[in-house]
């Protein structure tokens, strides 16, 4: 029995009947609570709304009139330019997490069946599918993701004692000071939006031009070697695991596996240098804490913030690796068995999953601008004098550490992927760990706060105005004319099949799985789009669509 919600009946009395009393009583209470629960979600909604706009109106602000890092000083970046790249900055983000979820989610999905209707979904996915290369892009992605997250701090980050709109200081330091209002942006549309329409609607969310673009960008990212060093630990792990690294391609030559290796130890040794540079910086007070924070308590911070942020993303894989785990194994029999199931049914048998995945969200994304602001270098020049740049080099190279590169390859590698890389190999050494049920029920209170709620209407808004339409109504579709124009065949396959999957499937109905940031819907029952008697199978193995007719 996997790990899912299981729901009992009413008890019987003595004489072996239910309590037909208690059930109607609790039945009228469920219902008043269902009906507050849902004004109070409203009113989280409502003030959610408000906390955003609010935010957005004051980051523009910020910006315009020229009150951030990047307009002011040696940037002297133009203001409108450094709203748009901002701006820009937060789409493509957006762009990149939704990408994920339908790179990862389309995979089983027969690329000929869209090939016509969405032909860059088909561009993306006919190069991002061939051999390991969704990997890579995986990889590559994660880069170029934490490298908007530096980007957007160095644009947006306020300078000593901002003000803007006549607020009070106290309004001021929270919003801008300590970057509440662009981390809230940055969830919110460069976040959260993306993957809530890009759950029920991949092939219309990636059927454009910037998404054929970014999956070649993420695979160059990848293929340069910078971040090669996170396969050195996905080796380690995996094989200290007694496991072998999956794999698509047939073995690598001699030439390519000394390549390989040769961009290993590149991505070391410029990992090593990183941590050096924004070390010495950070030990010299030339980051934007120099002020705020002893640099004694600055690096156990930093060394927190990796820990807490990277267990973070171990536990969501860790939870999606044990998922369809069987719930009746010997878990008992210790105590950390014992914490990893408790931990399992707090966000299965209760499910919080969704919830977890959201708050975690959030959490991450507060993490690893926290981890922006304390290494991101800071370091201005001093004319023609260059012995005041770090290690004297010359001004560009100094531009080039300051531009925070460096800083979003080491958070990407040490972060994010390692951590993401052994989870998979040892799921249950994240799960049964004791700070786990704290770092779970933590995510679950940021979710519940209802800080990021307007997402869902603003996603709402965004796939009305971009016309987005399910997936599961193009497939019904596509069985419909095919299955007529055939006339003798009952059953359209629209995925390639593996041996014993069709019989695993009877009776099933249409659950959509991804992996990673995704999210994941299950039980939506046959859609009736004009098409009758057809039911859409989504699996990681195959996707078909069978006829009771």
């Amino acid at each position: 029995m996997a790990w899912m919600a299981r729901k009992g009946g009413d008890a019987p009395d003595a004489t072996g009947n239910s309590n037909a009393t208690g059930a109607a009583s609790s039945s009228s209470a469920s219902s008043s609570s269902a009906k507050v629960n849902a004004m109070v979600n409203h009113i989280k909604r409502l003030l959610s709304m408000i906390l955003i706009v609010f935010s957005v109106v004051v980051v523009s602000a910020a910006i315009l009139t020229k009150q951030t890092t990047a307009t002011t000083g040696e940037s002297g970046v133009h203001p409108m330019i450094a709203l748009c790249t901002f701006w820009f900055s937060l789409l493509w983000l957006a762009l990149m997490e939704g990408g994920l979820n339908c790179m990862v989610g389309l995979q089983p999905v027969d690329k000929l069946a869209y090939r016509s209707s969405h032909l860059r979904t088909y561009l993306c996915t006919r190069v991002a599918h061939k051999g390991d290369n969704i990997e890579r892009f995986i990889v590559g992605r994660q880069y170029l993701d934490l490298m908007i997250v530096f980007l957007t701090s160095f644009m947006v980050s306020a300078t000593d004692n901002a003000s803007v709109l006549g607020l009070p200081p106290m309004v001021n330091r929270i919003f801008l000071g300590q970057d509440l209002a662009v981390i809230l942006c940055t969830i919110v549309f460069g976040q959260l939006i993306a993957q809530i329409n890009s759950a029920a609607s991949m092939l219309d969310f990636m059927n454009n031009w910037v998404m054929v673009g970014t999956t070649y960008v993420a695979l160059c990212v990848e293929s340069s070697g910078i971040l090669h060093a996170v396969y050195l630990i996905q080796i380690f792990f995996t094989k200290l695991a007694g496991k072998t690294v999956e794999t698509k391609e047939p073995p690598k030559t001699k030439t390519k596996k000394a390549l390989f290796w040769l961009r290993v130890l590149f991505s070391l040794a410029i990992s090593i240098f990183a941590i050096v540079v924004f070390m010495t910086a950070l030990l010299g007070g030339n980051t934007p804490v120099r002020e705020e924070i002893p640099k004694a308590v600055s690096i156990v911070s930093l060394l927190v913030l990796v820990l807490l942020g990277g267990f973070m993303e171990a536990l969501q894989i860790a939870l999606f690796a044990v998922k369809h785990l069987p719930a009746a194994d010997p878990v008992e029999s210790n105590d950390n068995n014992s914490r990893a199931t408790q931990n399992l049914q707090l966000i299965f048998e209760q499910n919080k999953l969704e919830a977890f995945l959201v708050g975690r969200q959030i959490a991450q994304t507060v993490i690893m601008f926290l981890i922006a602001r304390i290494i991101t270098i800071d370091m201005k020049s001093n004319g023609n004098d260059e012995t005041n740049n770090l290690f004297g080099v010359p001004d560009p190279v100094q531009a080039f550490f300051n531009s925070g590169l460096l800083n979003a390859l080491v958070s990407t590698i040490f972060a994010s992927l390692s951590w993401r890389v052994t989870a998979n190999a040892f799921p249950m050494v994240f799960l049964s760990n004791q700070i786990s049920i704290w770092i779970i029920r933590l995510c679950l209170v940021v979710e519940g706060t209802g800080i990021c709620d307007a997402a869902w209407s603003f996603a709402r808004i965004h796939q009305f105005l971009v016309r987005y339409r399910p997936d599961t109504t193009f497939f019904l579709a596509t069985a419909g004319i095919e299955t007529l124009a055939a006339e003798s065949n009952t059953d359209l396959e629209l995925g390639k099949k593996t041996s014993g999957a069709e019989g695993s499937n009877s009776g099933t109905t249409t659950k959509i799985s991804e992996s990673s940031d995704s999210m994941e819907e299950e039980g939506i029952e046959n859609d009736s789009n004009d098409i009758t008697g057809y039911e859409v199978v989504y699996s990681h193995e195959e996707v078909v669509v069978k006829s009771d007719r």
